[in-house]
């Protein structure tokens, strides 16, 4: 099996080269010529037979056999950095850069935290917040959380979860009811979030309910506010069920009823292209993130 593999200089030499975009910045991480990682980049197509980049264009590209060898190639150098690093000890390790929204952040990913840095204790995250999933330039950003139907052509698109969206409120509202619990959660206080496709309207209609008028008339634009104030005792909220969850667990919310719908929406990893490969310690929280997910909370 050895006897197959290629130098591994000559696959350094691909994936800097696919990471960075060029030979020339790839010669700058790597210490060499670019004429040496132009040289060591052909090697190894010819001794894989198939050519990795297309040279046609001013911009280096993968061809369709390179993006598909790039992620197990980085994967392996990814394991090899890890492997180093937990006999030898870390040495320059690049922070890792993430965007997510605020609700999302602060009730999914901080409660979590903590595993991430059990697990990787030398590699450290750098969170930063948005209100609204807007697009960003991939030479921003390395790494996207976003909430939505998935359809973002600015990188390659990872589903992560699909997300109930349940009504939840204070206890002492929850428990006071008896019967019909969505008749009466169709005359109850309802908080707003605006923006989101999941309103109350579509709630009550997915089970051929009136839904009633608006008593409330509370508004706000995050998730995390509507949870606040439903645990003030000032309205039932409808929001995910992964992000009620903290609040759930600890009982300063209770289910309003035990009906739920699918969001219309879901949350999703966005990363840069093949052009533009993580680094070794990024690709590293994405595996945790996406092991995070399939696991119970």
């Amino acid at each position: 099996m050895s006897q197959n593999l290629p130098p591994l200089n000559w696959l350094r030499a691909f994936e800097a080269s696919a990471r960075l975009g060029n030979f020339t910045r790839a010669a700058e991480e790597l210490l060499i010529t670019p004429a040496a990682v132009s040289y060591q980049v052909r090697s190894l197509e010819e001794h894989l037979g198939y050519p990795l980049f297309d040279r046609n264009h001013r911009v280096l590209e993968l061809t369709r056999l390179g993006q598909t060898y790039l992620p197990s190639v980085a994967k392996a150098f990814a394991d090899l950095s890890i492997a180093t690093v937990s006999v030898f000890g870390q040495r320059d390790v690049r922070p890792v850069r993430f965007r997510c929204l605020n609700s999302f952040g602060q009730l999914w990913m901080i409660p979590r935290w903590k595993r991430f840095h059990e697990t990787h204790p030398d590699i450290p995250l750098q969170m930063i917040s948005a209100s609204w999933a807007e697009t960003l330039n991939p030479d921003q950003l390395g790494i996207d959380i976003r909430f939505g139907d998935g359809s973002w052509s600015d990188g390659v698109v990872e589903l992560l979860y699909n997300d109930p969206v349940i009504p939840v409120c204070h206890p002492e509202l929850a428990l006071a009811w008896t019967g019909d619990l969505l008749g009466q959660l169709a005359e109850a206080p309802r908080l707003d979030i605006m923006g989101v496709l999941d309103t109350w309207e579509s709630f009550f209609r997915t089970f051929d309910r009136d839904p009633g008028e608006r008593i409330s008339g509370l508004q706000v634009d995050q998730t995390l506010s509507a949870l606040e104030l439903a645990a003030q005792g000032l309205g039932h909220a409808l929001v995910l069920e992964s992000l009620a969850r903290p609040y759930l667990d600890d009982g300063r919310l209770m289910r309003s009823c035990n009906h739920r719908i699918i969001s219309a929406h879901s949350h999703y990893l966005v990363t840069p292209g093949p052009r533009r490969a993580l680094s070794l310690e990024a690709q590293v929280f994405c595996d945790w993130l996406k092991t995070e997910v399939s696991e119970p909370s």
